[in-house]
């Protein structure tokens, strides 16, 4: 690199040399500004560097001034430096001597010796001559004289080399060290690295780690580390090399992880183990080296390079010979990396394509190992029961092991054609393993997928058999625990399933009928009953045909097929069939047959009648009833005859209805649909004109019903059936047994001794009518009926009060009859006050109404009363203003009471109670409130 300073000077007076005394332009923004050419085609001579020699030489002659000549010679200098170098380029097998470049630099430096372009002149001169300890000694002038020149980083790396191959390094790792805090420099790449080495030569395996790491992060911000370029890869590749020994100094891979920075991984981490890996390789030092690729599997187990890794470790431990460790290994990369892993989820199809071709000979390797482990340990005879099962748990387990890898062959290559005989061994395996339910899918995938495979008709049939094993196992399973069947249910529908497949696919395997009855039979009992009857009918006609046992499972199996289907005649003779052979004595044992289908055929004519009746033909519908009920006393023939009853009701057919009614009582006393007769009894028996009949039905079952609610009801109908009866004794009984018996609801409770009030009212019985209207009265005002009842009561014993105050004289001597009087008002006072407290508008009026006359009763009777005799018309006059003065506040709060009962009028309230309050203020109040009315004329003048 030319200082410009110098190469400035040196142009300047090459252009002028004969009046060039001091170099005038100090910066290239002095030098005149350059235009374009006239001419575009104007070329300017190259000018070769012996004619510039000679040009120099020749100036140098001509000049005078010591500061252009020293300009000439350094730039003869540097033009004897450029020819020897452009001689040696074309002569590269021919040594060529620098020794007229050192002379001429040599003779600037002297004048010179700080000069730092001189000495870095030199320098390079010294180094190409082969002299490194003078061309070291012209670096060292630069560094000690100009620290600050731009050749330092250079200086400073050139020292560090000529240390680090004398061994000296930390003094080389100082030098690179100082390179690097000069900044960017074309020196900056090349000192990292050997600052990495020097630190490792010096046993710093920290901070050489630390700085191959720098290093390599800087070459793959530039392209990732593959598309380096020749220079910038051998210098990753080194680095890899320099943190393989590091690591291993370290510890190993275990000592990877700390130097991550803080972002997370490196994007060239899986570099880094195998570089560690391969060099453990290298050393034979198998283990560690298989370790390290795996530290990298575990810490980046989702890594794209992470398989080939693995695989690189499989391989190490193989060419080690560690055997015991080689299956184990390709277990992992199958679980790590096989079809049901993340790994293959998230993969691409390259990617995919990859794996399948490393894992395509494992997995079948592992399976037969596994199988054949399996065998081998099944084969073993050992002596107790303890080392028995110890053995079965282990075959057990291989013989699981071996069927995971068939399976997971024949999931990655389903087109493979080792596929169906793996698929096969897979079945194998899980039927050996006691995997009923795995043996059952597997050999039905051979069968399905494979059907002309030569094991196909086999696996057919042994996914029958291990379909029906797993359905009597859940079955019994069932069973034992007191739980519902779903899961047997599912496996017989599988079992069905299989054996369809098995006959329709396999016909002339004589396996095939019986395959077929049984599906028939299993078809049944899961609801598909089309499926049922095309069976059946295809079993019937099988050749050779079915025997007697059999054709009469088969018309069984019809009948009830065509019962839930519907078809109720044709079911009713198919289990006639049945009856038949039944009671000609085949099969011997045959009678609950013969009862289910006894059952089933009254069924059969009860939904008969059921379609009679939604046709609306009720006289068929009663006759299909009667004729169940005339073909045995069975619950079905019960609920046909309490239909024909209902029908009968339904049709006002009422003596026929009773008759049916007393038969069904007499047979069925304990049935549970006897009790509810009773409400058909009461109807009958009233359309019958029997009333007192139907009330005695209703309370017997209020003394004898199992269920309390029912017993509730009938006896408060009972108690309404002898009211309506006029049988008021017996009403007045039921419904005071109602009111002491049930409390609840509260409300029925509170109607049955609202009519206890009413019936003792028709009774004459005023004690007893009080003590219910007591008892009604307290009723909590939990509803608005419960409210009106208890406002009734009320209402009714105030009026008791009222017309007991009513009833009571004001007579001599007043004082004692007036305490009287005041003591009945305010009792009847208190009972409307309670009336009001209920707030029910019907009996609020009455009550005011009534506490209003109260005291306006009061009044008048002390106006009226009786004078003492013997008074003075003075004395009497007296007495009189005394009794007005007495009465006056009673009339007044009459007033006020009466007036807020007519306030009622705004609120749309104007009963009874209220126009007598009307009337007793005009009676008060003539002047306000018995005035004549007036009409006023309409006018439309305002509209």
């Amino acid at each position: 690199m030319k200082h410009p300073r110098h190469l400035l000077a040196a142009a300047v007076c090459s252009l002028a040399l004969a009046g060039c005394s001091q170099p005038q332009v100090a910066t290239l923004a002095d030098l005149p500004g350059a235009g374009l050419p006239a001419e575009p085609d104007i070329r300017i001579p190259q000018v070769q560097i012996d004619t510039l020699q000679r040009n120099y030489e020749q100036a140098l002659v001509d000049q005078q001034d010591p500061a252009v000549r020293r300009q000439i010679r350094m730039r003869l200098a540097d033009l004897e430096m450029e020819r020897l170098e452009q001689l040696q380029a074309d002569n590269p097998g021919q040594r060529v001597s620098f020794q007229p470049a050192i002379e001429r630099y040599r003779a600037l430096v002297a004048a010179q010796p700080g000069d730092d372009y001189l000495n870095y002149r030199l320098a390079r001169a010294e180094a190409l001559d082969g002299n490194q300890g003078a061309a070291l000694q012209a670096l060292e002038n630069i560094a000690s004289a100009r620290p600050e020149s731009p050749f330092i980083a250079e200086v400073l790396f050139r020292r560090g080399e000529a240390a680090f191959n004398d061994r000296r390094y930390r003094d080389a790792a100082r030098d690179f060290d100082a390179v690097l805090a000069q900044g960017e420099s074309p020196f900056t790449d090349n000192a990292r690295y050997m600052l990495g080495w020097s630190q490792f030569k010096a046993s710093d395996y920290p901070a050489s780690t630390r700085t191959f790491l720098g290093l390599l992060d800087t070459l793959h911000s530039r392209a990732p580390l593959d598309e380096l370029d020749s220079g910038d890869r051998r210098l990753a590749d080194d680095s890899l090399r320099g943190l393989a020994l590091g690591f291993s100094y370290q510890g190993g891979a275990g000592a990877i992880e700390p130097y991550n920075p803080d972002r997370g991984a490196r994007p060239y981490q899986h570099r880094i183990y195998r570089a560690l890996g391969d060099w453990y390789r290298e050393k034979e030092r198998f283990r560690e080296g298989a370790d390290s690729y795996l530290a990298f599997v575990e810490n980046y187990p989702g890594s794209a390079e992470a398989p080939a890794l693995h695989l690189r470790a499989i391989e190490t431990l193989q060419q080690a010979g560690l055997d015991a460790e080689v299956m184990p290994a390709k277990r992992e990369f199958v679980r790590r990396y096989g079809i049901h892993s993340d790994y293959w989820q998230a993969a691409d199809d390259t990617q995919r394509e990859q794996l399948g071709a490393w894992l395509r000979p494992w997995l079948a390797e592992l399976a037969r190992f596994d199988h054949a482990r399996a065998q081998a340990l099944q084969q073993e005879q050992p002596g107790s029961p303890r080392e028995r099962r110890q053995l079965a748990t282990r075959a057990r387990q291989a013989y699981l092991a071996a069927a995971a890898m068939y399976r997971e062959y024949t999931e990655t290559f389903p087109q493979d054609s080792e596929t169906p005989a793996m698929a096969f061994l897979l079945a194998e395996c899980l039927e050996q393993a006691g995997d009923r339910a795995g043996a059952w899918r597997a050999y039905r995938n051979v069968a399905s997928t494979y059907p002309d495979h030569e094991q196909a008709t086999e696996a057919g049939y042994s996914a029958i058999l291990n379909a029906e094993a797993v359905y009597r196992e859940t079955a019994t399973q069932a069973n034992a625990g007191g739980q519902r069947g779903e899961q047997a249910t599912l496996w017989r529908d599988r079992a069905i399933e299989a054996g369809q497949y098995f006959v329709d696919t396999w016909p002339r395997d004589p396996r095939a009928l019986p395959v077929l009855l049984d599906a028939a039979d299993k078809l049944f009992q899961q609801r598909r009953y089309a499926e049922v009857i095309v069976a059946a009918e295809r079993a019937a006609g099988w050749q050779p045909p079915p025997d007697l046992q059999q054709r009469r499972n088969l018309n069984l199996l019809l009948g009830h097929s065509y019962f839930e289907q519907r078809d109720y005649p044709a079911a009713e003779q198919a289990y006639a069939r049945v009856l038949a052979g039944a009671a000609a004595g085949v099969p011997a044992a045959g009678d609950s047959i013969a009862a289910t289908a006894r059952q089933k055929m009254q069924a059969a004519i009860y939904r008969q009648a059921e379609a009679a009746l939604a046709q609306g033909d009720s006289e068929l519908a009663i006759t299909h009833l009667l004729r169940v009920r005339d073909s045995g006393r069975t619950d079905i023939a019960a609920t046909a005859q309490y239909d024909a009853i209902n029908q009968l009701v339904t049709l006002e057919q009422w003596q026929r209805a009773a008759t049916e009614l007393a038969d069904f009582r007499s047979h069925y006393p304990a049935h549970a649909l006897t009790p509810t007769l009773t409400a058909k009894a009461v109807v009958i028996y009233q359309a019958l004109q029997m009333p007192g009949a139907a009330s005695a039905e209703l309370l017997r079952l209020a003394q004898s019903d199992a269920d309390p609610q029912v017993r509730r009801q009938s006896l408060f109908l009972a108690a309404e059936g002898f009211r309506e009866a006029g049988e008021t004794d017996r009403a007045i009984a039921a419904f005071q047994q109602y009111s002491e018996q049930w409390q609840e609801p509260r409300e029925q409770q509170l109607e049955a001794q609202y009519q206890l009030v009413l019936l003792t009212g028709e009774a004459g019985d005023s004690r007893a009518r009080n003590r219910w209207l007591q008892r009604l009265g307290q009723a909590q005002p939990r509803s608005e009926r419960a409210r009106y009842l208890a406002a009734y009561a009320r209402s009714e014993l105030a009026e008791q009060s009222y017309q007991a105050f009513a009833g009571i004289p004001l007579a001599l001597p007043l004082k004692a009859s007036l305490a009287s009087k005041k003591r009945a008002l305010e009792t009847t006072v208190a009972d409307y006050r309670e009336v009001l407290d209920l707030g029910v508008a019907e009996f609020s009026t009455q009550a005011n109404f009534r506490l209003a006359e109260v005291y306006r009763t009061l009044s008048g009777d002390l106006m009226d009363s009786e004078r003492p005799p013997g008074l003075s018309p003075l004395e009497l006059e007296q007495y009189d203003i005394l009794l007005e003065e007495q009465a006056f506040p009673f009339e007044e709060k009459a007033i006020e009471l009466h007036e807020a009962n007519i306030q009622r009028t705004a609120d749309g309230m104007y009963d009874d109670w209220v126009r007598r309050s009307f009337r007793s203020l005009a009676k008060l109040l003539p002047a306000r409130y018995q005035k004549p009315e007036q009409t006023a004329e309409w006018s439309d003048a305002l509209h």
